[in-house]
């Protein structure tokens, strides 16, 4: 097989290799602690040897079992959140690893994916309203239920279906003693920002704690830079309180959509746009300024 650029970067990133590097590292560590010892005189005796290469494997099976432990913590977390599911709770995405490009990232994006769909359909069936209790916005649930194929097809007048994610970066550090309360108070003002600059526009949505989801339907580059950028600006300057004061700061991921795409597909390549623009240190709307 032959690897291209892209190939090799998804295989540096790999949980496997990473699992390998660990494993040869650990495995190999009481050789290279004898080699290191013999070469600096410190193993002059079959005792001293013995106490090094003892130490080392010590060491290494240490070392292997907490790292592998870090490795698989974003799998075991995934599993308690579905178990909770499964068990009636609700299925919180706020522990979950979602920004990575290993396996278990990709699996941890699709089972929130097919959640949000299983939710939306369960509310369509029942009835409910899709509306976020804090922001008035619509829920996940409900962005995850929106049916593209009403609201049309690229075409070559340039009407297209195209999803913002934007995400805040400075709630999750507010400190605990807060109560949450400035938080709330700050998610309350971006859900009005969203209603002010969005409007007349129907789907925005609230996706998680921190991250919001715009649905523009036909709106050109120009159009949809001009909202976003004005959104990002009104969120930066926001005013909720002295530990929070202009300290949000909003990273927008885009999508357009392709041809028979589902919004689930629409929603995680957004959300792939927004993690390159956060590991880049991005607004993420270079891409559309005129």
């Amino acid at each position: 097989m032959v690897l291209d650029s892209a190939n090799k970067s998804t295989w540096r990133r790999s949980i496997v290799i990473k699992i390998f590097l660990l494993s040869f590292v650990c495995i190999h560590l009481p050789l290279i602690a004898l080699l290191i010892a013999f070469g600096t005189d410190t193993a002059a005796d079959g005792l001293s040897a013995a106490i090094v290469v003892l130490a080392a494997t010590l060491l290494g099976t240490v070392a292997c079992l907490a790292t592998m432990w870090w490795l698989t913590r974003p799998l075991r977390l995934l599993a308690l959140a579905i178990t909770r599911y499964r068990s009636g709770g609700s299925f919180s995405e706020e522990r979950l690893n979602l920004h990575g490009n290993d396996e278990i990232a990709v699996v941890t994006r699709a089972v929130c994916g097919m959640v949000g769909e299983i939710a939306a359909l369960a509310e369509r069936v029942d009835g409910q309203p899709g509306l976020d209790p804090l922001t008035g916005l619509l829920n996940g649930s409900a962005a995850y239920g929106v049916e593209l194929d009403r609201l049309g097809y690229p075409t070559n007048s340039g009407e297209a279906i195209t999803v913002a994610v934007f995400e805040l970066d400075a709630i999750d550090s507010l400190p605990l003693s807060h109560d949450r309360e400035v938080a709330d108070l700050a998610l309350v003002a971006v859900g009005d920002l969203v209603r002010a600059h969005f409007a007349p526009r129907p789907v925005a949505a609230r996706m998680s704690a921190t991250t919001f989801v715009l649905l523009f339907a036909g709106d050109g580059p120009e159009a949809i830079y001009a909202c976003c950028e004005a959104l990002r600006r009104a969120i930066s300057e926001l005013d909720v309180g002295s530990d929070i004061r202009r300290r949000l700061r909003a990273t927008f991921g885009l999508a357009t959509r392709r041809e028979r795409e589902s919004m689930a597909d629409l929603l995680h390549r957004a959300d792939m746009a927004l993690f390159r623009a956060k590991d880049t240190l991005r607004t993420g709307l270079e891409a559309l300024k005129p």
